[in-house]
């Protein structure tokens, strides 16, 4: 509903007009034009000389080497890397991450969770990792029955209402 893809079945959603909403899931690598490369891409799209955009790919944790390579020719986690660097240049004022883990190393993950609690917008994680989790300390929140409400506690929590059975996960 954030990003207008579905329309709510009752009520409205009201955005302030000046509201910028970033989105990234395991298929943000999909849009690009696969016969660039990362820096090409970065200049085309954003207008950045050729040393930002290293820069820039370089603080998602991309590779120089890669910078040059053509986005069909990359891993899927470079792809993501490439994604995150995208995404950031866009400077949303709200980042809405989906599995966003997915093709990424350890290291990368701990760069993710660091990213996101250095950012200084709004972040909407949806994720299985529970390393992602405990790094960003999110405030958890469970979906039931189209309903949505925040957990009382942690993670250690959720985890413990989960084996005695509380909580439910309907898929």
């Amino acid at each position: 509903m954030l990003l207008g893809d579905i329309l709510p079945t009752s009520g409205e959603v009201v955005k302030n007009r000046f509201l910028k909403i970033g989105r990234y899931d395991q298929h943000s690598a999909d849009q690009f034009d696969i016969k660039l490369t990362p820096v090409e891409h970065l200049q085309k799209n954003y207008n950045l000389d050729y040393q930002e955009c290293r820069k820039r790919l370089g603080s998602v944790g991309l590779s120089g080497f890669a910078h040059e390579i053509k986005i069909n020719d990359l891993s899927g986690g470079q792809k993501a890397r490439v994604a995150l660097c995208d995404l950031a240049c866009k400077a949303p004022d709200v980042i809405i991450l989906d599995e966003p883990t997915n093709n990424l190393d350890i290291e990368s993950i701990d760069a993710l969770a660091e990213a996101i609690t250095e950012y200084k917008g709004g972040v909407i994680v949806v994720t299985h990792d529970e390393r992602l989790i405990r790094e960003t300390n999110c405030r958890l929140y469970i979906v039931e029955n189209q309903v949505v409400n925040p957990m009382d506690g942690d993670f250690d929590d959720y985890r413990t209402e989960l084996l005695e059975g509380n909580v439910f996960i309907i898929l």
